[in-house]
């Protein structure tokens, strides 16, 4: 497989290549308190086990193209988690949130070079932030709450008790579809990695990690800062610039806009001959 980089590359500069996202989808839990039944790769969307402990999530993302091959995002993720132990007879439930920061590689761009018109698009970003959840383990048979998490001391006197704080790395894939200049339809799914073995409430020896799984179907809005409308953003025109080799055609050729700021300076000149005369 051939990448298309290479030293000519373009390198955007500030205003352009912004990108604003929002997603919803269901959620699905990695770790010690799960039989791992409801695995959204065992089951398909036919299967009754596909729906089974499934649980909304969300995200919101700002990202900033570098390169038509790279990116930075930051993401707001968040939802419930549910998870449950037939052998054991016990189940947990959570809410769970992150935020983090992460690099993202078009793949598209690296095989076939890049191409602003097309309308697929395969991505993805890995990255490292903060999570923060509680959790609420149960007994199946009684329904009594058998064990907490994430409920700490509070900073001070009087203050609200504290969520478990622990880093966390995502990972995930993506596919842009149904492009348009302003607009693109994503489906991405994520693993967002916990460096923790407490998030079911169940503690394990030798369990570092428990993951976050989500699926989810979102939008993302592509604008420039100086200028709204489309990838890059196209920028208005006044019908003045601030480029001077433009600004020295435009006076040697006359290639003037019509525009408010022509219009105004048309009738001062008229009125300028006026006087004279």
């Amino acid at each position: 497989m051939m990448i298309s980089l290479n030293a000519r590359a373009q390198f955007y500069d500030f205003s352009r290549g912004w990108k604003v996202g929002a997603g919803i989808g269901a959620t699905k839990f990695y770790g010690d308190l799960s039989d791992n039944t409801n695995s959204f790769i065992k089951n398909t969307p036919f299967s009754k086990f596909f729906y089974q402990d499934r649980k909304f999530g969300y995200y919101f993302t700002l990202e900033k193209s570098i390169s038509p091959y790279f990116g930075v995002r930051g993401m707001f993720f968040g939802g419930k988690i549910k998870s449950t132990q037939e052998s054991t007879k016990q189940y947990f439930e959570a809410n769970y949130f992150d935020y983090s920061l992460s690099l993202t590689m078009d793949f598209t761009s690296m095989v076939w070079g890049p191409d602003g018109s097309r309308n697929t698009v395969f991505y993805g970003f890995a990255g490292m932030g903060l999570s923060e959840s509680r959790t609420w383990k149960y007994d199946m048979i009684t329904g009594e709450v058998i064990a907490t998490n994430g409920f700490g001391e509070p900073k001070h006197e009087g203050g609200a008790l504290r969520p478990m704080t622990e880093m966390v790395f995502p990972v995930g894939l993506g596919l842009s579809l149904f492009s348009s200049e302003d607009l693109n339809v994503v489906i991405e799914g994520h693993l967002h990695m916990v460096t923790t073995n407490k998030l079911d409430a169940t503690p394990v020896d030798g369990t570092t990690i428990e993951t976050v799984g989500f699926i989810s179907v979102g939008v993302v809005y592509n604008f420039s800062i100086s200028g709204f409308g489309g990838r890059g953003g196209h920028h208005s025109f006044e019908g003045r610039s601030n480029d001077p080799a433009l600004r020295e055609f435009n006076k040697r050729k006359r290639v003037v806009m019509r525009t408010k700021y022509n219009r105004k300076s048309f009738k001062k000149r008229r009125r300028f001959k006026h006087q004279r005369r």
